[in-house]
C-alpha cells in the first residue's frame, strides 16, 4: 500500500456521523462560502442558518455592484465549509455542497430567518450597516455533505 492510499483510508476513520453532521452545523454558524463565475473562484467567511435542509445567508449590500450576488448569481453549486479547531488532536469541519438560490417569498425568508436566528453569528459591522442597502438572503440546497473530525 502506498502512503498516499494510507492517507486516504486514515480519512475514512475520521468521518463524522450523520448525528455529528447535524449537530456541527445546527450549532456551529459561521463557514467559508465558495463560489465560481466564469473560472474565477470568490470564497468569503459568512455567518449561516441551518434548518434540516438548507443552509441560509443574508447578503448585505454596501454597494452595487454586490461582488457576493454577481458571484452567487452565476454559480450552480456552492460550496460551503465550517469548521472548528481547538489544536492538532481537537477539530471537525463539515463541508456542503448544492444549488446556491436567492430567496423570493415571504415564507421562504421566514424560514430562512428562523434557521439563522438559531445558530448565526452576525459581527458587529452588521449593527452599522445602512438599513436601507440592499439586503438578499440565499438558501444553499444540502446535495451532499461530508464531515470529518480528529480521533
Amino acid at each position: 500500500m502506498s502512503d498516499d492510499t494510507a492517507d486516504v483510508d486514515a480519512l475514512v476513520e475520521n468521518e463524522m456521523t450523520d448525528a455529528e453532521i447535524e449537530d456541527a452545523l445546527r450549532t456551529h454558524g459561521t463557514a467559508v462560502l465558495s463560489l465560481a463565475r466564469d473560472g474565477e473562484t470568490y470564497a468569503v467567511p459568512m455567518s449561516f442558518g441551518y434548518d434540516g435542509e438548507r443552509c441560509y445567508f443574508v447578503f448585505i449590500g454596501y454597494h452595487e455592484p454586490s461582488t457576493k450576488n454577481e458571484f452567487a448569481n452565476t454559480t450552480e453549486r456552492a460550496t460551503l465549509t465550517m469548521y472548528e479547531e481547538n489544536g492538532r488532536d481537537d477539530w471537525h469541519s463539515v463541508s456542503v455542497r448544492g444549488p446556491i438560490t436567492r430567496l423570493e417569498g415571504s415564507d421562504e425568508w421566514e424560514r430562512g430567518r428562523d434557521a439563522i436566528g438559531d445558530n448565526g453569528w452576525y459581527p458587529g459591522l452588521f449593527r452599522r450597516s445602512d438599513p436601507r442597502g440592499r439586503i438578499d438572503m440565499w438558501a444553499l440546497d444540502v446535495e451532499d455533505v461530508t464531515g470529518y473530525k480528529s480521533n
